[in-house]
């Protein structure tokens, strides 16, 4: 395979055949016959042979694609990448300790500066990284549950979507535990790093928040996609017993139809009728029924300008806002003072008003994002009508457990 020797080389052929590989990125997710690109390279098949032969583009038989590497490199700058990359993160944060480990038992200055530029490129590429991940873990939650019409096929892509979630998650707070704890980074001279270090940590905050609302928005999804294949199964089963003749026999199906008073909507049917022009010219009454209508119309548009702008579709909705209705910090102060977790509380605390159990359990999700450092985020889980739910308690219950068992010991 031929190689590249200076990077203006590898520049002026991605320039050259600029239009060849937008058509190829274009199309990249269906098998591209190499008869529907000759026209782009004038019919040169020598073209295709020299960009081949440098693993620009992949051949096989009559098929053309994209390199792989090229691929990646253009979904990751256009961000239109589909695959979540936890082990990217980790890798990066292996080598991070990696060339850590060598910049604290260099002497030689150079050396020491070439570990540390090391170390920056890699806490930079886990900061692009994970919030591109973020990005599309939401994108892929939206899309499968928006777009896919197979209802199995569509719970198992929630449930491997969940799964990259968690995985995400515990790499995130890895990264977080080594540069918060790790003496190196606390101890850090060097401005750019600790900027870098700065920006990261403002990363990877925003990323668990988002990562706790994509979680609350893959188990509604989960739900719903249980009580749409409940309703199916029974659709089906009523189906089944009409054709075979039992529908009046085993059921009261009819009995509920007869009192059903639904009428089903319809939209208004409208007739246009034309006016000859005969009539239009001649007729008197009519010429003064479009003066009429003309100067109502005009007088419409001069009102239209001293009216206020059209309310946003978001201010009629009939939404509940948790936040502007219930006080966060102080319901927090009363769960400090509580025995018991925050799930079972958020739950049985009466407030002033009725609130159901969906905004309550989007209350406990806000709860445990805002006040994170202030609870005690245990590793045994709860359910609740097929809702799984971390125990969380005051911080303080882990401090008096820790301090029962000093005792102890």
């Amino acid at each position: 395979m031929a190689k590249f020797e200076k990077i203006e080389e590898l520049i002026g052929d991605l320039y050259k055949y600029r239009k060849l590989f937008a058509a190829l990125f274009d199309k990249r997710m269906f098998p591209i016959q190499e008869e529907m690109i000759l026209p782009i390279v004038d019919h040169d098949t020598e073209k295709l042979e020299h960009l081949a032969a440098y693993n620009l583009l992949f051949r096989n038989q009559s098929q053309v694609s994209l390199d792989s590497r090229l691929q990646e490199f253009f979904e990751e700058f256009l961000e239109v990448d589909e695959t979540v990359h936890v082990l990217y993160i980790q890798e990066n944060l292996n080598q991070i300790k990696t060339n850590q480990s060598y910049y604290l038992k260099e002497n030689q200055a150079t050396k020491r500066e070439q570990y540390l530029i090391k170390i920056k490129k890699h806490l930079r590429r886990i900061d692009q990284v994970t919030l591109q991940n973020v990005k599309t873990l939401r994108n892929n939650t939206d899309e499968t549950y928006k777009t896919e019409t197979n209802f199995e096929i569509k719970k198992e892509k929630l449930t491997n979507i969940r799964s990259q979630r968690d995985a995400l998650e515990g790499v995130i707070k890895a990264v977080e535990r080594l540069i918060q704890e790790d003496i190196f980074f606390k101890t850090a001279t060097d401005s750019e790093l600790q900027l870098i270090v700065h920006r990261l940590r403002i990363t990877l905050n925003s990323s668990f928040h988002n990562l706790i609302e994509i979680q609350q928005q893959i188990i509604e999804y989960l739900n719903h996609i249980e009580k749409r294949v409940q309703i199916v199964e029974k659709v089906l089963q009523l189906k089944s017993l009409r054709d075979k003749h039992y529908l009046k026999e085993r059921t009261n199906f009819y009995q509920l139809a007869a009192t059903n008073q639904d009428i089903p909507i319809s939209q208004a049917e409208s007739y246009r009728t034309r006016l000859s022009i005969s009539v239009l010219l001649n007729d008197e009454e009519t010429q003064k029924l479009i003066f009429k209508v003309r100067n109502k119309i005009k007088n419409r548009k001069l009102l239209a300008l001293n009216i206020a702008g059209a309310i946003s579709e978001e201010a009629l909705t009939d939404q509940e806002q948790i936040e502007e209705t219930i006080n966060l910090h102080g319901l927090k102060q009363i769960f400090m003072g509580k025995n018991q977790d925050l799930f079972s509380f958020t739950m049985q605390h009466r407030f002033n008003k009725e609130i159901p159990a969906s905004q309550r359990i989007k209350l406990f999700c806000h709860l445990a994002s805002l006040f994170e450092s202030e609870f005690y985020f245990t590793d045994q889980t709860g359910t609740y009508e097929q809702v799984e739910y971390a125990l969380i308690y005051p911080s303080k219950l882990n401090d008096q457990s820790s301090a029962e068992q000093r005792r102890t010991n």
